[in-house]
């Protein structure tokens, strides 16, 4: 997995892995991404798309 996943807007460290269907999702190393444990087509986020609680306050405001 990435070294250290950074929020794509602040560049903060996230320290909590984000999660679907109630797991921690993982990093697909060919796709660059991170996927549901069940498979991309079940849920996957581009780490360009990663945010950090303190900005997804910020967006939702």
């Amino acid at each position: 997995m990435a070294s250290e996943l950074k929020c794509a807007n602040c560049g903060k460290i996230i320290e909590n892995i984000p999660k679907h269907c109630g797991e921690d999702m993982v990093y697909n190393e060919k796709s660059g991404q991170l996927e549901c444990y069940m498979g991309a087509e079940c849920g996957y986020m581009s780490l360009d798309e990663l945010l950090c609680q303190g900005c997804r306050e910020k967006c939702a405001e």
